[in-house]
């Protein structure tokens, strides 16, 4: 069985729109924010360096409206790899009791070498170490 990494996020009011919806763009900021919550925790990396890997592709799919005061949970976890590559899957549930999902998401990170400025192939210690967090893929 696969574990989540849960990040949680409270909606302010400056991420909501007219209509007193969380704004679109504003999922890709939870996303990315549980994204690197995740990733810092589980390879134990301080906050101040670089992660070995970047963002290269996300998208999100928006099921019900998140409002203003919301307390959101973003479920994280890798779902696959890939050669130089890995995905992970974030799916957002608000907190109201029901676990109602609110979006889902999607990112897939590359990995990579600053010093050379290219990219790498995905480590066995990188797959271990989100395997003894999630159990598996």
């Amino acid at each position: 069985m696969s574990k989540n990494f849960e990040t949680p996020i409270q909606v302010k009011y400056r991420d909501t729109d007219s209509m007193g919806h969380v704004s679109s763009p504003v999922y890709y900021d939870y996303l990315q924010h549980a994204y690197l919550e995740f990733m810092f925790k589980v390879l134990s990396v301080p906050k101040h360096e670089k992660l070995p890997h970047i963002m290269v592709k996300t998208a999100c799919e928006y099921v019900q409206p998140a409002m203003f005061g919301d307390s959101l949970i973003v479920r994280s976890r890798v779902s696959g790899f890939g050669t130089k590559s890995f995905e992970i899957e974030h799916i957002m549930h608000r907190q109201d009791g029901q676990d109602t999902v609110v979006a889902r998401g999607y990112s897939k990170h590359v990995m990579f070498d600053y010093e050379s400025n290219k990219t790498t192939p995905v480590t066995e210690d990188f797959k271990a170490r989100i395997l003894d967090f999630q159990g598996s893929v």
